[in-house]
């Protein structure tokens, strides 16, 4: 990533998440360059791949292959520059699994990892298609079994830019991994309390009654 020390180095269509936010604008995938300003680093973005700030009252997106994919597409890229991308790394991978469930998705073969976790040993990862989509996913014990190994990591495949602010992308996926019911939720039944024992009082078994 390209590192800028001074403001006037900074090319006009470089900017931080303020600036476009002031010109109308929200960043559209991963930062491209840094401006080292004192102690402090400010991300910049490519004005020429930024989005429109959605408005709030904006139409639903419906959670179709195709959106899923662009929103699934906005929180990998994002997460990979985000302080915390555990969340966002969940929810791709739960989404993900679901839509595989569902037969919306194909698991096309292994890749080898360029970064593999220090905390995972398997230095493959699974490639999804989803649409015109690829994602990774860690491998499961039956993916290194029987999917084929495609090699390493490849650039060719690259996905389409066209994506969605986080924002609206985060809810999609949520609304898809966690859907409502529509229904209102069943009143149970308080219990009936059992009596307790008087233990005072004693009943006998008379095996005598009088007549």
């Amino acid at each position: 990533m390209q590192l800028f020390t001074k403001k006037d180095q900074v090319p006009n269509d470089y900017k931080t998440k303020e600036e476009l936010q002031k010109l109308g604008k929200i960043p559209v995938g991963s930062p491209i360059a840094k401006l080292k300003d004192k102690d402090r680093f400010h991300y910049l973005f490519d004005l020429n791949q930024s989005a429109p700030i959605p408005a709030r009252h904006s139409t639903q997106l419906k959670p179709t292959v195709d959106n899923l994919a662009k929103a699934l597409f906005a929180v990998n890229r994002h997460a990979k520059t985000s302080p915390q991308p555990q969340k966002l790394y969940q929810l791709k991978t739960s989404v993900i699994e679901k839509l595989i469930e569902e037969g919306k998705a194909e698991k096309v073969g292994l890749q080898q990892s360029p970064n593999p976790s220090k905390y995972h040993q398997q230095t493959s990862n699974t490639l999804v298609k989803i649409g015109e989509y690829g994602f990774h996913i860690l491998s499961t014990r039956e993916d290194l079994l029987e999917l084929p190994h495609l090699g390493e990591w490849s650039e060719e495949f690259r996905n389409p830019t066209e994506t969605f602010p986080l924002r609206q992308a985060v809810q999609l996926l949520e609304q898809y991994a966690q859907p409502k019911e529509n229904h209102p939720p069943t009143q149970l039944k308080r219990p009936v309390p059992t009596p307790k024992p008087n233990h005072r009082r004693k009943t006998y078994f008379d095996p005598f009654p009088k007549k």
